[in-house]
């Protein structure tokens, strides 16, 4: 007690420092004193370190218990994963923007089928090929109508380009919404596994706050050293610590939600079990990749591209064009005025350089098919890649989940629950107490962090699967 007061207040006790008999009742003096010396530190400090009071209370008679404050949004109205999915994808706005985009890819469609408008020719001729003839037999009055037409064939394959782009934006939004559903998933469970880690360390902390009880006990009694409490007070503290920090992580999840379903009012998630549909063997998304909403939209590309090459080919073939024209010739007179003659043109659009042009327009076309095949392969090696490596760790977060939860689980918890009572009957330290709350501490968190991974390896595979939902009541 000398030590603590030259530490506070310098100089050696005064002469009056009561004496005490037993060390148990120096020991509940020495709590007191240091206590209340405590909290007139975070008085004068203004409290600028708020463990200060905390450990003041630590040591008083009856410490509190880890305080968990409610819930900010407890009156807030609660959405389930199915409910969730539904809203994003009926109010995600990129997939509206697809849909648009699906609409005009359509409209597209159609319009290159029909023939382009026909054109209205209206002209003034006047060619002197003699100058004695007069000037009234060389004016030409021209008004008629020009309808232009493609190469042969051309038009065709064109519309049959243009159907297949559209069925490659409708695949393109079968991927996007897959991928929307798995995103909602994975973000659900990250806020999943944030909440539930949490309330993990609440329980641990409630053990600390038995270790602790007991440490303090000791110490009253004078048969346990003051290490042992200010141990199992940081452990308290440090818990609570990480919690403060997984509430974090749980809004920026909530926040992700937020934006994936485009909902902007807050909620709370369910806390219900999610519901992830079991993935098909490996054996199974192989077989059944190629109808994957991402390789479907490739191949509608491909196909695309591959009938424009061969629109490409039809331009070496002459355009023509078709004129229906009424003529007015003036003559020297009324008389021989010939107003009422009607031709009809048939005019051949030839190209002039079909080496230098069309060659270089085939090539491109060519070029340009020849890059969207390179990238299908790439991206069917890559979801081929993806399928194996996610089967596998499915399976193996399958093993370790059993090993967690029958064999580490409950080896912990009984070791954990010798090491407090050795503790409390004096045969065990409080070194042995701190490793097993670590072992129990390690082991919880490493099993619920498995489970989470299975359910996240389970939404990647149903992505890989090509399937939007499937949850047992999704839509």
């Amino acid at each position: 007690m000398a030590f603590l007061w030259i530490l506070f207040f310098g100089g050696n006790p005064p002469k009056g420092f009561p004496p005490f008999k037993t060390r148990q009742q120096l020991a509940i003096h020495n709590a007191r004193n240091i206590a209340h010396l405590l909290i007139c530190l975070a008085g004068l400090l203004s409290i600028s370190m708020p463990w200060s009071f905390e450990s003041a209370l630590a040591w008083a008679d009856s410490p509190p218990a880890l305080e968990v404050l409610p819930h900010p949004g407890a009156s807030l109205p609660v959405l389930t994963l199915d409910q969730a999915i539904r809203q994003a994808l009926d109010r995600n706005p990129e997939l509206a923007r697809d849909k648009a985009v699906i609409a005009r890819n359509k409209a597209r469609s159609v319009e290159v089928r029909e023939l382009p408008d026909p054109r209205i020719v209206v002209g003034e001729e006047y060619f002197p090929i003699s100058f004695d003839m007069g000037e009234s037999l060389l004016a030409m009055t021209t008004v008629g109508i020009r309808q232009d037409f493609s190469p042969w064939g051309k038009r065709a394959l064109v519309g049959r380009s243009a159907r297949k782009k559209e069925a490659a934006s409708r695949w393109e939004l079968e991927d996007k919404k897959a991928s929307l559903v798995r995103n909602i998933r994975l973000a659900w469970l990250d806020y999943v596994g944030a909440r539930r880690t949490r309330d993990f360390l609440k329980s641990i902390g409630a053990l600390w706050e038995k270790a602790f009880q007991a440490a303090l006990v000791r110490y009253r009694q004078g048969i346990g050293p003051e290490s042992d409490v200010l141990s199992a007070q940081f452990q308290k503290d440090d818990i609570r610590d990480r919690q403060e920090g997984l509430r974090i992580q749980e809004e920026e999840s909530l926040h992700r939600l937020m934006r994936l379903m485009h909902f902007f009012r807050p909620f709370r998630i369910s806390s219900e079990e999610p519901r992830i549909p079991d993935p098909l063997p490996e054996a199974v998304l192989l077989e059944r990749l190629e109808a994957h909403p991402s390789l479907e939209s490739r191949d509608a590309r491909d196909a695309s591209q591959a009938l424009l090459v061969r629109a490409a080919e039809k331009d070496k073939i002459p355009a023509f064009s078709v004129e229906g024209d009424y003529n007015y010739f003036m003559g020297p007179s009324p008389i021989t005025a010939t107003p009422n003659l009607f031709s009809l043109v048939l005019t051949f659009n030839l190209p002039v350089r079909p080496g230098e042009r069309q060659d270089q327009k085939i090539a491109e076309s060519e070029h340009e098919l020849e890059a969207l095949e390179a990238e299908r392969e790439n991206l069917r090696q890559k979801l081929i890649e993806e399928i194996r490596n996610t089967e596998e760790a499915y399976r193996l977060l399958g093993r370790r989940a059993v090993l967690l939860r029958q064999d580490l689980l409950p080896e912990a918890d009984r070791n954990m629950d010798a090491a407090l009572i050795g503790y409390r009957t004096g045969t065990e330290g409080m070194g042995q107490v701190l490793s097993a709350m670590k072992k129990v501490e390690t082991t919880g968190i490493r099993e619920l962090s498995n489970r989470i991974d299975r359910l996240k390896t389970k939404a990647e595979l149903s992505y890989l699967a090509g399937a939007t939902q499937g949850g047992s009541r999704e839509p």
